[in-house]
């Protein structure tokens, strides 16, 4: 019984060190390009992640759903990340003018390194290695009534704000560079812009107040040529209740940080 107890310990152990090891090698060879944030696309009014390379999670899923069985799973990973060929992406064409072909990792690691991260990236990627206990967190009413107040200005502002100042209708790829256009001038850029004006968050929400009830080419941020490209903003006069617009000049001072 002894004998069998140390037996099933060693298997266990070698097990948690093949999944370390497969963890620690996609943190070294994967995870700076495939699960890194390095930006946010905020269009739709939906916070989107941006990474240098498509999602691992995409990826391994979209994978296992191509390959069917593990055994060619761990083939095409092990084949793609010494061999990476654009006839081969998962993703097209498309993906590889966005991101750009993957780099090889050919003998940056040893057969049984490879088939380790391989395994690793099957069966353990975005497994919890150890379950945490999650304390109840108790809200007090203030802090309630706080996180109610915000879910409404967060509402008013996709309601009477996103369509146009935050969802993308088109791309301009000019200069080499791909630039969100909107119907309107970008929430973000208008908001830092206005801060800059007004210098206090009392005069930020006078104006905002001011404006969405009774926009005028003369209080525009922008200047005539805003204008000219976008028209003039329609009044959202009677929309909205005093304090509803009051709350949602609030979000708007608060969403961005410059």
């Amino acid at each position: 019984m002894k004998m069998k107890n140390i037996v099933l310990f060693s298997v266990l152990s070698t097990s948690a060190l093949l999944a370390q090891s497969g963890e620690a090698l996609f943190g070294k060879y994967c995870a700076s390009c495939h699960t890194t944030v390095v930006g946010v696309n905020e269009s739709g009014g939906e916070l989107t992640n941006v990474y240098e390379a498509p999602y691992a999670g995409d990826v391994i899923n979209k994978l296992k759903s191509e390959t069917k069985t593990k055994e060619a799973f761990l083939v095409f990973i092990k084949d793609y990340i010494n061999e990476p060929d654009k006839r081969k992406s998962l993703y097209g064409k498309k993906a590889i003018k966005d991101f750009g072909l993957m780099p090889s990792l050919k003998g940056a690691m040893t057969d049984s390194e490879s088939t380790v991260l391989a395994e690793y990236m099957y069966s353990d990627y975005g497994k919890e290695i150890q379950k945490v206990e999650e304390k109840e967190v108790v809200l007090s009413e203030a802090d309630k009534k706080s996180a109610q107040e915000a879910k409404a200005n967060e509402a008013l502002f996709s309601k009477y704000c996103a369509s146009c100042h935050t969802t993308v209708i088109g791309v301009n790829e000019s200069g080499g560079k791909v630039t969100p256009i909107y119907e309107a001038p970008y929430a973000k850029d208008v908001i830092i812009k206005l801060k800059a004006e007004t210098k206090t968050k009392e005069a930020f929400i006078t104006f905002v107040k001011d404006y969405i009830d009774a926009p005028d080419k003369r209080k525009s941020l922008y200047g005539k040529k805003a204008i000219k490209d976008f028209g003039l903003m329609p009044s959202l006069k009677g929309a909205m209740t005093d304090s509803e617009s009051t709350g949602l000049a609030k979000y708007l001072y608060d969403k961005y940080a410059e």
